[in-house]
């Protein structure tokens, strides 16, 4: 359990996750047993970082040293189709994005704790969140042309995600064939 009131508490780094982070892997837990056994047991199986499906960074406690969430980012493509027309426009994936069950949920301030409107409500991984989403922007900006982040919603996130900008795009964009994430939601954000 997090010894933190509200997420404006919690000041956190976003870095690429090293080897020396593997004893701190195994003590993450986001609640979801399939993506907590991948965490804790394939992304640093030896003496490196597996970065197979894209570059992983971790949100880490910068005063507990405790990893918040752990966020996966790879160069991707969305599948565009209507009719006979096809396009590929160039994307980065949120392959993974997992926050720890202790900061899961956790308000962002009293503000968003005392709202009413469930909408309204502003959690320490929204925080995170807009900290990846940055990052991606400054991707396009800088090192690549991409025009959309887009990611798989597990169904349970969907809202999360949808009260973050992220829209649906499965009428128009072909979902990729990969079983993992055959019954997530394929969601998109233009940049």
């Amino acid at each position: 359990m997090s010894k933190y009131t509200y997420g404006e508490e919690v000041e956190y780094s976003l870095d690429l996750l090293q080897i020396k982070d593997k004893n701190k892997v195994k003590q993450f837990t986001c609640g979801n047993s399939k993506l907590d056994a991948f965490i804790q047991n394939d992304i640093i199986p030896g003496d490196e970082v597996i970065n197979e499906d894209g570059l992983i960074f971790k949100a880490e406690d910068n005063q507990n040293g405790k990893i918040i969430a752990i966020i996966s980012i790879a160069v991707s493509g969305i599948v565009f189709t209507q009719t006979n027309y096809m396009k590929l426009l160039p994307s980065v994936k949120i392959d993974i994005f997992a926050v720890d069950v202790d900061y899961q949920k956790m308000h962002y301030n009293e503000e968003s704790a005392n709202d009413k409107e469930p909408d309204n409500h502003f959690y320490l991984s929204d925080s995170i969140l807009a900290k990846v989403i940055q990052h991606c922007k400054e991707i396009s900006e800088k090192m690549a042309l991409v025009e959309y982040i887009l990611l798989y919603a597990d169904r349970k996130a969907y809202r999360f995600y949808e009260r973050n900008g992220f829209q649906n795009f499965e009428a128009y964009m072909e979902k990729e064939n990969n079983m993992e994430i055959n019954q997530n939601i394929p969601m998109y954000m233009k940049l």
